[in-house]
């Protein structure tokens, strides 16, 4: 069971899709042409912080998967392109991956790539066993997802658009931490409860070590007006832009469990 405890807003908070205060909510397809129509530069911003970085990771002869793919944003900022895969049907998804049992062999891949998709599986734990199975020795997982800091606990009970709960044990086997029957329910404590303690998560899964775990992201977020799910915001210009991430990088580093809305993680498959 976890040990982590919120002093403020840290009680379980379960939002409902119907009071939902973001419009379009999974409305992947929707979301897709529309950026790819306008190119809204807020969100643009907040995509290229999300995947440039894992472009350090990544090598022209990887075999690179994308678990959870959404709408696809990920082949505009990486270098080598992975293949898309995803647990709902879409006409730019390569193949149809529940990533909680890969349908892919052993040691058959070099990077797995999941960008906010790791705070919605229904059993974490399932999903990073399939990971060290998977993985080629010395692959890695590249891992962009939620924290619930005190300013992202604000922001979700205020735009009631996910919730969290941190009395679930992420490290059991047993444990359900979402719906498993609904691709759209979140838990955003999972990714704080896997990662807050490193060694805990590579006591329980041993072939796996974590060796980036950084907190990031603050203004950028809520100013990108959403991925998925929208809410109004007017575009700003790119020198306003640059200005919030250099405030983001500060303010996240500081004080992480009161700013950062995100978590930058590599896990790497032992050799």
């Amino acid at each position: 069971m976890s040990t982590l405890h919120k002093w403020v807003l840290g009680g379980k908070y379960l939002a409902k899709h119907e009071e939902n205060r973001m419009a379009s909510e999974g409305a992947v397809a929707e979301a897709r042409q529309r950026f790819f129509q306008q190119r809204f530069r807020n969100l643009d911003y907040l995509l290229r912080s999300r995947y440039e970085w894992m472009n350090d990771y990544l090598k022209p002869d990887s075999v690179i998967i994308e678990i959870g793919a959404g709408a696809g944003f990920s082949e505009l900022y990486l270098k080598y392109r992975p293949i898309l895969t995803d647990a709902a049907d879409h006409p730019w998804i390569n193949r149809f991956i529940d990533a909680t049992q890969m349908d892919l062999a052993d040691e058959s891949v070099d990077v797995i790539i999941a960008s906010h998709t790791v705070h919605h599986f229904y059993s974490p734990y399932k999903f990073f066993m399939e990971c060290q199975r998977v993985l080629k020795k010395g692959g890695i997982v590249i891992i962009q997802e939620i924290n619930t800091s005190f300013f992202m606990r604000l922001l979700l009970r205020m735009m009631r658009h996910e919730g969290w709960a941190y009395d679930v044990d992420v490290f059991n086997p047993d444990a359900i931490v979402n719906d498993a029957n609904d691709l759209w329910s979140a838990n955003c404590a999972v990714p704080e409860l896997l990662f807050h303690n490193p060694r805990t998560f590579e006591r329980t899964f041993p072939k796996l070590q974590v060796t980036r775990n950084k907190c990031c992201e603050f203004l950028l977020f809520p100013l990108s007006g959403g991925v998925i799910a929208k809410t109004s915001i007017p575009e700003l210009p790119g020198i306003v832009l640059r200005g919030v991430m250099v405030v983001d990088s500060i303010l996240t580093q500081i004080a992480p469990s009161i700013f950062a809305l995100g978590r930058q993680v590599v896990v790497q498959r032992s050799l």
